[in-house]
């Protein structure tokens, strides 16, 4: 990445000021105030076992946190740097900054004017800098993803001898190390590969030499995959009595074989699958097959099985990095709508939305492989996330990934000319545009009814006099499109305005109050406030004591809080683990709200505690749009009250709704 800048840079010197603005926004957005915001629950899981990982306690696989990478990546830091909040949410901080230039190596697809227009996009966009800032993998295996991209279509349009299929088959792999989304995107790379390739004889190839690269591709995926999808074997093997994946109902150990005749048949089924591997490999690729082959699979091997230390993660990732997903299927986490993701990236990502809108108004005649490709891609991704039954808010990264390369592709396209036009002779069109748009944030600001029909009938005046006024271009085609253009260009600015306020709002202000759904659920600040407080306590005292509640999932974020201090774990509910402690010489306890009258009734001696409050522990966006039938949702939709309310939450973000809240109750000596 760093030649392809240098080169773009050396050709045209006025591109550093860009490259360099670019550059330092995107550290700026990315490292500022990183420890800020409450380590959510996710992010306490990733941070603890990379912290234990890092003090050399190993780590062992576990689909429930995804891939391992991130866990090697973190312990790195964390041995270099020390564990701290800040060092646990720079790994995906760096892959967020290196996700905003990855649209630079897309130049000779797309040209330098997307591309830097992506790169925009990609740095103004909510949902890419908030979870860019955030401790998950989100955001890792959206830069892998399009690096990956980028290496398929450099090996298609390749000219000469390359190594874009060893770079490939590395990529390929590293993304299975870090999240199984990569499962529907690589599928989704095979079948677009097989369409096009020779190997479909449906359709008859325009290219030869594209058809015969797009072979290549797919059959690379499928021979170095298929393994990797043996755990689909398990869903036929459950038909027959056979274990192979067994869900939470069934198993402690979800997608994992639950007996030993299961066991044995997942391995004979992945035996037979490296077999069919090989044999397809060799026979296609034939010399050049050892080398893709071991790539893939020591990348593979060396995460999953942490440096050596876990062979057994080698099996898991294999068999139950899939077979877990599936099992998990009928948990349905989250419980989302069918609708859930359209209202989640409408709600952040308008300015991708207009952008690829428009591109349908002005469709080009012809659409390049690359943009088809795009097109397609979110489409499937629509689909495919609409259906799978995990609805979370940060899977809207992988969904939008295709939109900020064609937006910028779009953007460019549609905004090549309008420098060339003369703006102010349309200026009295854009005033009257503008007071338009006066009149309709009256619309929007007001309830009361005579602002309504003031509003309402202005805004029809209007209308009848732009009308007339268009009159003297409707003879003038040239002049119409000009001013569509103008028109376009006003509310690209306005949305990308409003764009960069709510980034900054979603990740600067408040941003651990789930007052906007891409928040979704989060540790509440009271938790950042009692860790700071404890700490000072500490400080003074030279020590502090602290028992935890863990009953309803309490145990996190409060074991990453508390790793450095003199913590006991019991569970409320279960009178057996607050036997034998004494609650007196604690100076902290910390209970569940709910189950604290009952630990009380156990514990006499509470009453010897002087401070004794109750605030929220954990938070979540309330899901008021959940509809129970149509009728419910029309009536909603015809309320201009509602309208008013969800546009100026999606533009403003008012927020009027009841956070939803579990609750912890601190005691403090």
């Amino acid at each position: 990445m760093y030649l392809k800048l240098k080169s773009i840079i050396n050709k045209n010197n006025s591109d550093i000021y860009f490259i360099s603005a670019i550059f330092f926004i995107s550290l700026l957005s990315k490292f500022l105030l990183l420890d800020a915001r409450s380590i959510h629950h996710d992010e306490s899981l990733h941070a603890y076992y990379s912290w234990a990982y890092s003090n050399g306690n190993g780590f062992t696989h576990n689909p429930l946190m995804h891939g391992p990478l991130l866990f090697h990546l973190n312990a790195l830091l964390f041995f270099i740097f020390g564990d701290s909040d800040y060092i646990s949410r720079v790994v995906p901080a760096i892959f967020g900054c290196i996700l905003t230039f990855t649209p630079m190596l897309f130049i000779k697809f797309i040209g330098k004017r997307a591309a830097f227009f992506s790169s925009f996009i990609i740095l103004l966009s909510p949902t890419i800098l908030y979870y860019s800032r955030f401790a998950r993998n989100d955001i890792i295996i959206a830069t892998i993803t399009l690096l990956l991209v980028y290496s398929l279509f450099s090996y298609v349009y390749a000219s000469k001898r390359n190594n874009y299929l060893f770079i490939f088959s590395l990529l390929l792999s590293l993304g299975f190390c870090i999240k199984e989304t990569h499962y529907m995107t690589v599928f989704f790379i095979g079948v677009f590969s097989f369409a096009i390739s020779h190997l479909n004889f449906l359709v008859k190839p325009k290219n030869n030499k594209v058809s015969e690269k797009f072979s290549d591709i797919f059959v690379l995926i499928f021979a170095l995959t298929i393994p990797l999808a043996s755990p689909l074997i398990g869903i036929i093997g459950n038909l027959f009595n056979l274990n192979m994946i067994p869900g939470a109902s069934e198993s402690s150990r979800i997608g994992y074989p639950s007996d030993n005749i299961s066991l044995v048949v997942s391995y004979v089924a992945i035996f037979i699958t490296f077999f069919i591997s090989f044999s397809v490999g060799i026979y296609w690729f034939k010399k050049k097959w050892i080398v893709l082959f071991s790539v893939f699979w020591i990348v593979f091997i060396t995460f999953f099985s942490s440096l050596g230390s876990n062979p057994d993660g080698i099996y898991t990732g294999i068999w139950q990095s899939l077979g877990y997903w599936i099992a998990q299927q009928d948990v349905a986490r989250g419980s989302q709508p069918w609708f859930y993701f359209f209202l989640v990236i409408f709600s952040y990502e308008f300015l991708l939305i207009f952008i690829s809108i428009s591109s349908i108004i002005f469709l080009r005649k012809k659409l390049r492989v690359f943009e088809v490709f795009l097109i397609i891609w979110f489409l499937f991704n629509m689909l495919i996330y609409g259906i799978a039954s995990e609805k979370m808010p940060w899977l809207s990264v992988n969904i939008i990934l295709p939109l900020l390369l064609y937006s910028g592709i779009t953007i460019s396209e549609i905004t090549k000319n309008i420098s060339k036009i003369n703006i102010y002779s349309y200026l009295k069109y854009l005033l009257f545009i503008g007071y338009f748009a006066l009149i309709f944030s009256l619309f929007l600001n007001s309830t009361a009814l005579n602002t309504l029909i003031l509003s309402f009938i202005t805004s029809w005046f209007l209308i009848l006099i732009i009308f007339n006024k268009l009159k003297n271009l409707t003879s003038n085609k040239p002049k119409i499109i000009d001013l569509a253009k103008v028109i376009y260009g006003l509310i690209l600015v306005i949305l990308i305005i409003f764009t960069l306020k709510i980034s900054i709002n979603s990740s600067f202000y408040n941003s651990d109050i789930p007052d906007e759904i891409i928040v979704y659920t989060q540790t509440s600040p009271n938790v950042h406030n009692l860790v700071k407080e404890i700490e000072n306590y500490k400080l003074i005292n030279n020590t502090a004591s602290i028992a935890v509640d863990i009953s309803g999932g309490y145990q996190w974020p409060w074991a990453w809080y508390l790793r450095h201090h003199d913590v006991i774990y019991f569970d409320s509910t279960n009178e057996e683990t607050m036997k034998d402690k004494d609650f007196d010489k604690f100076d902290y306890i910390i209970v569940n709200s709910r189950n604290f009258l009952k630990f009380n009734s156990n514990v006499t001696s509470s009453d010897l505690y002087e401070n004794l409050n109750q605030v929220p522990f954990r938070m979540w966006f309330p899901e008021d749009y959940r509809f129970n039938s149509l009728n419910e949702f029309m009536e909603y939709s015809f309320n201009i009250n509602n309208i008013n309310y969800l546009m100026r939450h999606v533009i403003f973000k008012d927020f009027s709704g009841e956070i939803g809240t579990v609750d912890m109750t601190v005691i403090r000596k």
